[in-house]
């Protein structure tokens, strides 16, 4: 990939926060203003600016890009908006480099926001819309199923103990204890305290993930020429990459992210990396969950798959490690508002790798680092390799004094500081939020009637009749539960259908204890990916009956209870739920009670 060489040249953040006074505006401002002012620049100096936020259903606002402009720098500039779900923080790095590779500007203010708070009850609500609206939609799934079945997919296939995760939780949350920014920095944090955390879809606990969070990052990034004006200490770009993955997210290999190894080949090839574990020096993976940082250091090809755990436990990922990862303390420590957290993971990058992180800096000269994001439905990977000046390293050219001190960057004395007129966010809580004056509170109606396409729709009449169908691609080989008309991966027709037995495999599980607005659940349920017997490549989302949770287990063997004929629809949910094909198995009482569903 050709193009003018790029570096970033200053940044800055706001505090995360659980909920922000400021407006997503004002949060914009909040950073952009930093970056510039580290930079010492001023907006006229900017040619272009690029932004990204999240969902557009946190804010309630369409278009919140265009919205958000004013408080971006955006005002009579070239501007776009990018979105890739969690990706998109690291992705707007990636727009900003081709922006100023491409010769479109020499400088280009890339700026991240997230106000999540305003989703109510709840942020996940933002989220209840991005599963399949004719197949998954009606089983109501929420958005901790997905990470759950990943999660205990993962486990499954490496032997992996819940403890070895959480130890990831732990180092994150202790990193964080020393980030001026950080929600949920806490430098006592145990094992044992993640492991007795509330339970919400097992195999994820309440401190496995991070929290709901307020905020925005900022980064600045220039052309070779104007980073050698702007800067002694420029830190270059090396290399960018992306990748994505098919929506068919049960018929993938959940226990490895392709995705992101395919996005850290495009940016190591165009960096010259050929040893990342050797040339690597720093990672800043995506971590919203813990066992999400293993699973994407894998992915990044830092280490093999299966053995980042390993690695953890025997202290090569800790801050003072062989391979520093999150040492500022990640998504689970310092919070997650979801496109600033990914480019929170560049400016990490940009402070350590000028020896200018504070505390949390990691020893020595370290003169590589790469940062990845994902998102989306587990589908999107996006990676920037980042690099200092190689004579000598920046320590011992002197350079990390010269800085001007800013918002949540240190001083030349090495402490942070955070003058009196960038505190922001102000945080409030839930209550202070409903007694403000101006609190605005706006339930939306809006109502949508999906087609279901030629495919599906056959799918569903199967199902009223009892069927599970599929469609077969005779170019790839592959047999297709659910069915589509055309094959995403040969991107031909497919060739003809065919009549599969109800019964099946569960290829992974979760044990769900509360609703997406987190209240508790009477009954627990259980979410799976079931593979239907004869199909290809994973299955489909369902849930599982008449088996006590205890009694569930990857590759348990399935069968389809129906719904009586005379109460299908054509509907997912005709299939009432999947039960152990072995009768000991099953839950008599429960099975009693849901007889009206045997056909």
């Amino acid at each position: 990939m050709n193009g003018r060489r790029v570096a970033v040249v200053g940044a800055g953040m706001t505090r995360f926060v659980r909920r922000a006074q400021e407006t997503g505006k004002e949060l914009a401002f909040q950073a952009s203003r930093a970056a510039l002012d580290a930079a010492e620049m001023t907006l006229d100096q900017v040619g272009a600016v690029c932004l990204t936020s999240a969902p557009d259903a946190f804010d309630g606002v369409h278009r919140k890009g265009d919205y958000l402009a004013d408080g971006a720098g955006g005002w009579n500039k070239p501007f776009i908006r990018t979105y890739v779900g969690g990706g998109s923080g690291v992705f707007t790095a990636i727009q900003g480099w081709y922006t100023v590779a491409s010769g479109q500007a020499d400088v280009v203010l890339c700026v991240a926001e997230e106000k999540m708070s305003s989703c109510q009850p709840h942020p996940q609500g933002a989220f209840l819309t991005i599963f399949d609206n004719i197949l998954e939609r009606p089983l109501g799934p929420n958005l901790l199923w997905i990470f759950a079945l990943e999660m205990n997919r993962y486990m499954q296939r490496y032997g992996l103990e819940k403890r070895d995760i959480a130890a990831v939780a732990v180092k994150n949350k202790r990193n964080a204890a020393d980030h001026p920014a950080a929600l949920l920095g806490q430098a006592d944090i145990s094992v044992d305290d993640v492991l007795a955390s509330e339970v919400l879809a097992w195999p994820v606990q309440r401190l496995d993930v991070s929290p709901i969070s307020d905020g925005a990052v900022a980064i600045i990034m220039a052309s070779e020429d104007a980073a050698r004006r702007l800067t002694d200490a420029p830190v270059w770009v090396d290399g960018v990459g992306w990748n994505l993955d098919s929506t068919y997210w049960t018929n993938r290999d959940l226990s490895y992210p392709e995705y992101v190894e395919n996005a850290a080949r495009m940016a190591y090839g165009m960096a010259g990396i050929t040893e990342p574990r050797k040339q690597i020096h720093i990672a800043e993976p995506y971590d919203p969950f813990d066992y999400k940082e293993l699973h994407h250091l894998e992915g990044l090809l830092l280490f093999d798959k299966g053995t980042a755990p390993e690695a953890a436990a025997a202290g090569v990922t800790a801050r003072d490690g062989d391979l520093p990862c999150c040492p500022s303390g990640g998504l689970l420590g310092v919070g997650n508002p979801i496109a600033a957290a990914g480019l929170m993971k560049i400016a990490e990058l940009f402070w350590q790798l000028r020896g200018e992180a504070g505390a949390r800096q990691v020893p020595g000269t370290p003169e590589r680092g790469v940062a990845q994001a994902w998102g989306d439905l587990m589908q999107v990977g996006t990676v920037v390799v980042m690099g200092s000046d190689r004579a000598g390293g920046l320590r011992g050219s002197g350079l990390a004094a010269m800085p001007h001190p800013s918002p949540l960057r240190p001083d030349p004395s090495g402490q942070a500081t955070q003058p009196a007129a960038m505190l922001g966010p102000t945080s409030l809580s839930d209550a202070r939020f409903r007694s403000a004056a101006g609190a605005v509170d706006s339930p939306l109606d809006v109502r949508y009637a999906w087609d279901p396409g030629d495919a599906v729709g056959a799918f569903l009449d199967g199902l009223r009749d009892g069927r599970i169908l599929a469609t077969t691609c005779a170019s790839c080989g592959r047999t297709l539960v659910p069915p589509r008309s055309f094959c995403e991966r040969c991107f031909r027709s497919t060739d003809a259908w065919m009549e599969l037995a109800a019964i099946g495999t569960v290829e992974t599980f979760s044990i769900c204890h509360v609703t997406w607005d987190m209240r508790p659940l009477e009954e627990p349920e259980l979410p799976a990916v079931i593979r239907i017997d004869g199909s290809s490549d994973g299955g489909f989302l369902h849930k599982l009956g008449e088996v006590a949770p205890d009694d569930v287990r990857i590759g348990l063997a399935v069968e389809a209870v129906w719904r009586p004929l005379e109460d299908r629809t054509g509907s997912i949910l005709d299939i009432a739920y999947f039960r152990p094909r072995e009768r000991t198995l099953r839950r008599e009482l429960v099975a009693a009670a849901t007889a009206e569903y045997m056909p």
